[in-house]
């Protein structure tokens, strides 16, 4: 077995066992050894891709070209620095490797969350990142390594892997049929429904406390990894964010307007241009068009009681 190949099932095999340990002490370990693993086997394809004589070209971060014996370039792999995440993903991209990249991002999110904040409460945290690491473990290794997970990182650690994956899996559905059970009263609600996260650890894992309330904003939430209690509003401009995310890619590299902007009432990034309301703080527009030029009046523009910009900067000039 190849040394990149090698470490990332002792790594894989590590943070299974981290994971299992009752000491929260071993919990960082955890998330570190299974993400690093996920991204070793990452490097062990591109390995494999690697041109013969090339020094492992393909996860090495510096390429140089050098002449061959027949006069032709090729590029070599030189210092003993290798690829990035970021790298992994453009090379990934241009050799027409297939990966789920979100749930990547996502492990990777989990596992700085769990550093950098969720210390206490991350024994349940990583339950979502070896779940995650599951899907993308069962999928590279057979697909793309040709190797059955069970082989590669034997019975013990696969049936780890294969639990608790499907403990997550059942909590997950558990906490989407909840949310899709709310009459949230808008297409526009229900898809950013779809895209709630805990404001604290970002965990997809959560459920409405009350689910018949009078009013969808009145709506708490409660993360079953971290425990925090978040109200509606507080995780309203991420999930648009998300939910709108091509539409606002699009905006910005093709030009137009954005679907969201800012609310000129509460201030967040939560009104919705298309449905004329803040799903935040329910706002609409007072006015339509400018008492001056008839031109229609857009969110920011709001605040200039009637008037356009222009027209409100020439009054405020006058004045």
């Amino acid at each position: 077995m190849n040394t990149i190949l090698q470490n990332a099932v002792q790594s894989i095999q590590i943070g299974v066992e981290d994971f299992q340990s009752s000491d929260p002490r071993r919990v960082l370990s955890a998330t570190r050894n299974i993400t690093a693993g996920v991204l070793l086997l990452f490097k062990e394809k591109l390995r494999l891709l690697s041109p013969a004589d090339s020094d492992e070209a393909l996860i090495r971060q510096k390429l140089v070209p050098e002449f061959k014996a027949d006069g032709t370039v090729h590029f070599k792999g030189q210092g003993r620095k290798t690829v990035d995440i970021q790298q992994i993903k453009d090379r990934f991209k241009s050799l027409n490797i297939t990966v789920d990249m979100t749930t990547v991002d996502k492990i990777s999110d989990i596992r700085n969350n769990v550093e950098h904040y969720l210390t206490n409460e991350s024994p349940s945290a990583i339950k979502e990142l070896v779940a995650g690491s599951f899907l993308i473990i069962r999928d590279f290794l057979t697909k793309e390594l040709d190797h059955e997970p069970v082989d590669l990182l034997g019975m013990k650690t696969w049936n780890v892997l294969l639990e608790t994956a499907e403990v997550f899996e059942k909590e997950r559905k558990e906490c989407k049929d909840a949310i899709e059970a709310i009459d949230w009263g808008s297409s526009t609600m229900h898809g950013m429904a779809t895209e709630l996260t805990c404001p604290n650890c970002e965990s997809t894992l959560i459920k409405p406390i009350d689910p018949d309330v009078s009013a969808v904003s009145d709506l708490e939430f409660k993360c079953t990894v971290c425990g925090e209690v978040s109200e509606l509003v507080d995780m309203l401009e991420k999930a648009l964010a998300d939910f709108f995310a091509y539409e606002i890619y699009s905006s910005v590299k093709d030009g137009g307007d954005s679907p969201l902007a800012t609310c000129w009432e509460c201030g967040r990034e939560t009104y919705v241009v298309e449905d004329g309301e803040c799903v935040a703080c329910g706002t609409t527009p007072k006015h339509d068009r400018c008492a001056v030029c008839h031109a229609h009046l857009g969110p920011d523009e709001q605040e200039y009681n009637g008037l356009c910009g222009y027209h409100f900067h020439q009054a405020t000039k006058d004045d």
